[in-house]
């Protein structure tokens, strides 16, 4: 198996999703109608004890293996969100798509056995409807350095499939603490409610830089609501709310664990505006087209 990881071209086929996305373990949180309604009015919600402490040490071990590794640099699915993601600098904000394909494959970690799974499955579902499916999971850092950058406002369902629109939430777990200092979650109560996806650009107005950001955002930024949580709380956003983390100012580093589920995603009669993504020539896109990597999350 790490032979093929190795080669992009032979591990692809190898890095398949489960048929089935039920969880292993039964929840241990049940949302109240008031949590499910304030969701419903403001498009996030925010849960402080999701998953224990023994969890958080499990995951964060496994984390930090697979960003110490780059594992899956070959194949566009490690990357920088905040910059031009060249094997010469840094990264600001490195990302992981699918920690859940390449943990099995690599170091044996199983999402659907976790707590933190059964738990966002549940309150997804209550969320959404009956529907609920999961679509994918995201790994997401911000080391603690003097360039670390704000991820701007945005709205996620902007870098997804135009000629869909979606019901989605997408789940965000802090793996330590989180504050405005270091990059909680932030949000704009309510701008779900847009009649559709607002207009984006990428970082900079760079084609080369895969990070988005809502055009204009002086027009919907207002009572702004942050979301400080303890180690293994948790947020969760609809896919069209408006949010945004600053940059990370503390001495450790941000991690997050991110899970996406849908509901009733449906075909539009017409694509939506996608000019922001179609321009774009970055060195993830690169990656992924020489390896052959065509999996997508959502």
């Amino acid at each position: 198996m790490e032979e093929a990881i190795r080669n992009p071209h032979q591990a692809h086929a190898l890095f398949v999703l489960p048929e089935n996305d039920k969880p292993v373990k039964e929840p241990t949180i049940q949302l109240t109608n008031k949590q499910i309604e304030f969701f419903k009015t403001n498009g996030f919600l925010s849960i402080d004890h999701f998953i224990d402490d023994d969890e958080i040490t499990y995951i964060r071990d496994q984390y930090d293996k697979w960003f110490a590794a780059k594992i899956g640099r070959e194949h566009g699915n490690f990357f920088d969100l905040l910059s031009e993601d060249t094997d010469d600098k840094e990264a600001v904000a490195p990302q992981l798509l699918w920690p859940s394909i390449y943990g099995k494959n690599t170091t044996g970690f199983d999402l659907y056995n976790t707590q933190m799974y059964a738990n966002a499955y549940a309150v997804s579902k209550a969320l959404l409807g009956d529907g609920t499916t999961f679509k994918g999971d995201h790994a997401i850092m911000k080391p603690p350095t003097s360039k670390s950058l704000p991820t701007p406002w945005h709205q996620d369902e902007a870098y997804w499939d135009p000629t869909l629109t979606y019901e989605s939430v997408g789940v965000w777990v802090a793996l330590q603490s989180v504050s405005i200092e270091n990059g909680c979650m932030q949000f704009i109560p309510g701008s779900h409610r847009v009649s559709d996806v607002l207009s984006h650009h990428t970082q900079n107005n760079n084609p080369r830089i895969h990070g988005l950001e809502v055009d204009n955002p002086n027009e919907y930024i207002e009572n702004i609501s942050s979301c400080p949580l303890p180690s293994g709380g948790a947020t969760f956003h609809h896919c069209r709310t408006l949010h945004y983390t600053g940059p990370n100012q503390s001495n450790e580093p941000r991690r997050a664990y991110t899970l996406q589920f849908q509901c009733d995603t449906k075909k539009r009669d017409q694509p939506r505006p996608n000019v922001w993504n179609e321009i774009k020539i970055t060195e993830r896109e690169r990656r992924a087209k020489e390896s052959g990597w065509n999996l997508r999350a959502p």
